[in-house]
């Protein structure tokens, strides 16, 4: 079985894959054709709604509660869940902009508006990985190999769906 740590690091590998196109794809917007950034924009909106997604509630469950239970309240993980709550505003924003250019060509107003949410969830999204990654020590360190073992399964079962 993969260890926690090569897990998540993979996990968070194809995530970054992903969010590291969206600066470029928001400079596309306003400058490229329709046909262009659709072709670059809605694959990407597809996995930020159904992967991120996913990736986040197998998170919650599998990654904070045992990082809570380990910190007796030292540490709560309430502005990680408030992030969570943050990025799901955004993919919410994101896929109402790649349902309106699935239809139509975005006006002005909807660039500006999609280009602000694609570089606040890039820059969101790269903070939020980052941090992760320092509670995944915490959680290497202070958790048995069976409870590694579980963390590891609810966050590959919530990954392996497709989208």
């Amino acid at each position: 079985m993969p260890t926690l740590v090569d897990t998540s690091h993979d996990h968070h590998d194809r995530i970054r894959e992903h969010v590291d196109r969206l600066p470029a794809i928001a400079d596309l917007v306003g400058h490229a054709d329709d046909e262009a950034l659709r072709a670059a924009f809605l694959p990407e909106a597809e996995f930020i709604g159904g992967r991120l997604v996913r990736h986040m509630a197998a998170v919650e469950t599998s990654f904070y509660a045992p990082l809570e239970r380990l910190m007796a309240g030292r540490h709560s993980m309430a502005p990680m869940r408030h992030e969570h709550e943050e990025l799901v505003r955004l993919v919410g924003v994101v896929g109402d902009y790649a349902a309106k250019l699935r239809e139509a060509s975005l006006d002005e107003d909807d660039g500006i508006g999609l280009r602000r949410a694609l570089y606040r969830l890039h820059a969101i999204v790269k903070v939020h990985l980052a941090e992760e990654e320092l509670y995944l020590g915490v959680l290497d360190r202070n958790l048995t190999e069976e409870e590694k073992d579980e963390v590891v399964r609810l966050l590959a079962r919530a990954c392996e769906q497709p989208l």
